[in-house]
């Protein structure tokens, strides 16, 4: 997908880059995308060490011993697995698309 700006806006917005130590507007949005990302992926990261130290087990031992639990419901525990799995496949897309922008 091509977007095009607005050629003041990218003139006036130039200059500012620059002097930010960028060599030009794509440079800065990737930047800045990645900074982003690896804020996320921060974020994430601590949840899942919070639950890492919480049930002092990584998440797949933690996913097959939810999963072992054939009639037995933990309501706290599937409650957290479900948080931790979304943290845990969320920080694995983030980790994807750095990635995929880091090589782009």
């Amino acid at each position: 997908m091509v977007t095009l700006l607005d050629s003041k806006f990218v003139e006036k917005s130039e200059a500012i880059i620059t002097q930010l130590g960028y060599k030009d507007l794509k440079s800065f949005v990737k930047s800045q995308a990645l900074l982003m990302l690896l804020a996320r992926m921060d974020k994430l990261e601590m949840e899942i060490r919070q639950f890492e130290t919480k049930y002092q087990m990584d998440f797949m031992t933690f996913d097959n011993r939810i999963h072992a639990l054939k009639d037995e419901e933990v309501f706290e525990e599937e409650d957290d697995y479900l948080d931790w799995r979304f943290a845990y496949e969320a920080l694995n897309g983030l980790k994807r698309q750095k990635q995929e922008l880091e090589y782009a």
